[in-house]
């Protein structure tokens, strides 16, 4: 990987793939959902949908058909910490690539006449995701988990919010955010890197804005140890989450990483084992959100035998606290080839590092993974894990009737 700051502020990664037929190009804004006010959550999301309302020099929908046209993809997200927009296309296409998502990224009109269009997709967005139970239960779960870091609240925001937004507010969440110091154009394929790096200083170079923004403050770590239940029609078994709040992300996520490889990656799994091969439950899986103001674990078991996969899942756990150094080091090599696998793929190689660049602002934080990885050691993981011993925050999904 190589990585060029540009004389603007912008930072920009090539990662060489001689392998591929096909190239990434990523550009990563540290532009989330944490960074709206009450009387603008939802804009990060509607922000994204109206990048691909027409630009400068493109009108609406221009830029999907030529990527289309093309034989490659385009698309977009929106998290608590960022939003990213990529275009993968065949490597003889990739200085196009960088064009058209430069064109996208630098260059939206965000008329007011779109933002009135687009209000009725992202107010359906809203309305679908009251119909999906899992959608309410994560809400649910991170309005509890956090009494005030920004990710108790729903990244599609509230039907309130989202049908008062103007131009104006698009704009100004826009140019407070889209800074040049807060955004990471990272290319993963069959390219030349010298030749990108010129490229980007053409098209990404030039423009000039200071950020507006402070930055959320991190919460502190505390779980509160309550349980919560959330029903819906649409449950046709219960699931049962614990929940953990961790500290903010950083290179010792490896050791949660661990944690959650040894839980729940595979049939091998201790959860798997425990709760799944004796019937208690119908699935179970764990996961490590790193979120960027204060992180958090947790595992659902999807059962209808409730307290029975309760008293087995606090069991589990303590023998977490005391797991024998083989299953560790079974749980590392597991974690190795997954991600070794994972990132036979250009896009997962530049959605990988434009995270590192721009959310932990740290290159370390993907080229040093293996590294760390290995260096793991059995001991501070059995520190590290400590906090499963808490009292967890615990949740109920549960059908209506």
């Amino acid at each position: 990987m190589k990585v060029k700051k540009l004389k603007n502020g912008v930072t920009v990664s090539v990662r060489e793939r001689k392998d591929l037929n096909s190239v990434t190009v990523s550009v990563w804004i540290r532009a989330g959902a944490s960074y709206e006010s009450d009387m603008t959550r939802g804009i990060a999301h509607f922000l994204e949908h109206m990048m691909f309302n027409g630009s400068k020099n493109l009108p609406a929908g221009a830029i999907d058909r030529e990527v289309e046209l093309l034989g490659g993809e385009i698309n977009a997200a929106t998290s608590y910490d960022y939003t990213y927009y990529y275009i993968t296309l065949p490597y003889e296409h990739g200085r196009r690539a960088l064009e058209l998502i430069s064109e996208l990224v630098l260059n939206p009109l965000l008329s007011e006449e779109m933002v009135e269009k687009e209000k009725p997709i992202v107010l359906e967005e809203i309305a679908r995701s009251k119909d999906n139970p899992q959608e309410i239960f994560a809400e649910e779960f991170m309005k509890k988990l956090y009494r005030k870091a920004p990710y108790r609240f729903p990244i599609l925001g509230f039907e309130e919010t989202v049908k008062e937004f103007t131009s104006e507010d698009l704009r100004s969440f826009y140019e407070s955010l889209y800074t040049p110091e807060r955004i990471t154009v990272s290319i993963a394929g069959k390219v030349e890197s010298e030749e990108i790096f010129s490229l980007a200083e053409e098209l990404f170079g030039s423009f000039k804005r200071d950020s507006k923004v402070k930055e959320p403050k991190e919460e502190v770590a505390v779980t509160v140890a309550e349980e919560f239940t959330v029903t819906h029609p649409a449950v046709a078994v219960p699931n049962l989450l614990f929940g953990w709040r961790l500290p903010r992300a950083s290179r010792e996520d490896i050791y949660y990483e661990i944690l959650d490889s040894l839980l729940s990656s595979g049939r091998s799994s201790l959860l798997y084992r425990r709760l799944k091969e004796k019937g208690l439950a119908y699935g179970v899986y764990s996961s490590y959100q790193n979120l960027l103001f204060g992180s958090n674990f947790y595992i659902v078991v999807i059962t209808d035998r409730i307290e029975e996969s309760r008293k087995a899942l606090k069991e589990t756990l303590k023998e977490v606290l005391s797991i024998p150094r083989e299953e560790f080091e079974f749980a590392k090599e597991k974690l190795y080839k997954g991600e070794m696998f994972a990132r036979e793929s250009g896009e997962a190689e530049a959605d990988a590092i434009g995270y590192a660049l721009t959310v932990m602002r740290d290159k370390d934080y993907y080229e040093k993974f293996f590294s760390d990885l290995k260096e793991a050691s059995y001991e501070e993981f059995l520190k590290r894990v400590e906090f499963l011993k808490e009292e967890p925050l615990i949740g109920l999904l549960l059908p209506e009737s």
